[in-house]
Parts: C-alpha cells; structure tokens; sequence
C-alpha cells in the first residue's frame, strides 16, 4: 500500500475543493447557455391581478340594467347580462386589462364575460381553449384582427400544434363597432388591437363559455398550490405551461402556428356564424344566478 507524504495529505482536500467548484462552476455555466438557447431571460408575469381600473358611465349601468345593443349595420342585436359592481380584475404583460363582469359562479356556470380594456397594438400570442368557445364584440368605435384557423379541427387534451399535433393554416379578418366574431373551442386562435387611433378601446367584450379556471389562468396561478411566484424559466417556456395548466396553451414564439411574425397572416378564417343566438341564450339563463346584491361570490 502507498504511503501518502505530509504534503500530499494536506493537498488532496484541497484538490476535492477545487474540483468541487469546477463543476459547480461549469454546471452554472450550462445552465445559462440551456436557458438562453430556449428562449433568453428569465419570465416576467405575463398575468396578474390589479385592484382598479377606470370606471365609465356603461359599466356603471350594467350594474343596474341588461344594457341593450342593436346595431343594424352587422345584424347584431344582443340584450347584455347585469354587470357586477366589484369585478376582479386583470393586467397581461401586454398592458390590456380585463374587467371581469360575471364568472361562472354568477352565471349558473354557464360563462365568463369580461370588458377589454385595449391600449394600442394589444393582443395576445396564439392560443386555443381545449374546452372553451369565445366571442369577440366590440361596441365601440375600433379596428381588431381576428386570426384563427382555415378549417375547424378541435384539438384534444395532450395535443400542440407544431408539437403533437399538425401546425393549423390560419387566416384572419377584421371587425369593428356592433360586430360579433366567434372562435370555436379547440381552435388556435388570438386578437389583435390594429385600431389608428393611440387612445385605449373601451367595450369590446370577451365572452368565454364554459370558462372553467379563467380567473386562475389570468391571475397567473401557475403551481397547484394556488402560487403565483415567477417560473425559474426562459419566459416563452413559463407563459406555456402557466396557461396550459388551465388548459390555455400560449405560444409567444409561434410555433403554434408555423411562425414568429404571425401578426402578418392573412386569408380566410373557417366560420359557421357568429352564434349569436347561442349568446343570447346564455345571458339569459345566466340571470337566474345573478346575485341580489351584485356582489361576486369569489
């Protein structure tokens, strides 16, 4: 057996010490590089909750009253559920804010409906609802491009288009005042605010059915335990997985749909009609659920 001199003893712990740093040093290094390779910095909250917002003369009547909106031009005619007085309250990264007018524990959990507060050129990445359909309806004077797919293929729990699943062709149009636009569930899809004018667009309304976990998904919980703590991820990684935990997918790359520029795609979007009727029919059975003081229950 070989004997170890004094010096030799004294200098392998040492050589363990440094040897230990190495690694630490090079195993922070490589994470770094994963990081910037998939996507750059850390994530930012891409949705949280906000505690006030600027009030109008509509939503205070709402309170009151199913306000109701004819407008000969599109066809639409559609008599709006009672606003709640104290809404909860929502902010995405990209600066609209969504004032939650009735949720699913106010309508018999038949649908949500938000007022989108749009600043200019806002909008959302591509996503799809595994199980939710969603209108778009602006009342005010405005401008917003719709995109979604050419052909209605609902996706299914467990795919992702570019992923599991083949990348949809996608088309677009727009709409503006008295307008209603439908998106059906399982459908990439997502909006954008391509109004001229650099004032923020009031009334355009969001309307989510069934809506299960809407509030969860724009409050940025993104941990079973009702956190809402920044994901240790490249951001585009973390807004995925934060809203497909509600079953939401976003896709900021745009991968979703086969590009990084997809604000830029143009031609037809599949329609079976705007289901106005459909709406119609929940707002009205959604009353019976309405609290009597106004109040929201959650």
């Amino acid at each position: 057996m070989r004997r170890l001199s004094p010096l030799q003893r004294n200098s392998t712990p040492r050589l363990k010490q440094i040897r230990l740093w190495i690694s630490i040093g090079f195993g922070l290094f490589v994470a770094g590089l994963v990081a910037w390779l998939l996507g750059g910095d850390p994530a930012k909250a891409q949705f949280f909750e906000v505690f006030s917002y600027p009030q109008t003369a509509t939503l205070k009547r709402g309170v009151n009253e199913r306000i109701q909106y004819n407008f000969p031009n599109s066809g639409v005619s559609l008599k709006m559920p009672r606003f709640l007085k104290d809404p909860r309250t929502f902010q995405t990264a990209g600066g609209d804010i969504l004032v939650m007018l009735r949720t699913p524990e106010d309508t018999c959990g038949l649908y949500q409906i938000s007022e989108t507060i749009a600043p200019p050129d806002a909008g959302p990445p591509p996503h799809f609802h595994y199980d939710t359909a969603e209108w778009f309806f602006p009342t005010e004077e405005s401008t917003f491009r719709i995109y979604g797919t050419q052909e209605v293929k609902p996706l299914s729990p467990g795919q992702l288009p570019g992923i599991t699943a083949p990348v949809p062709k996608m088309g677009s149009l727009t709409i503006g005042k008295g307008d209603l636009a439908y998106s059906p569930k399982g459908t990439v899809h997502l909006w954008h605010n391509e109004t001229e004018s650099k004032q923020l667009i009031r009334g355009f309304y969001n309307i989510w059915t069934p809506a299960n976990g809407i509030n969860q998904w724009f409050a940025g919980v993104n941990n079973l335990n009702g956190e809402t703590k920044t994901l240790p991820l490249p951001g585009p990684q973390a807004t995925t997985l934060q809203t497909a935990l509600w079953g939401v997918p976003h896709d900021p790359t745009g991968s979703f749909v086969g590009r990084s520029d997809y604000r830029n795609i143009r031609g037809p979007v599949a329609s079976d009609g705007n289901h106005l009727q459909e709406l119609q029919e929940l707002f009205d059975k959604g009353e019976a659920c309405y609290p009597t003081n106004g109040i929201r229950r959650s």
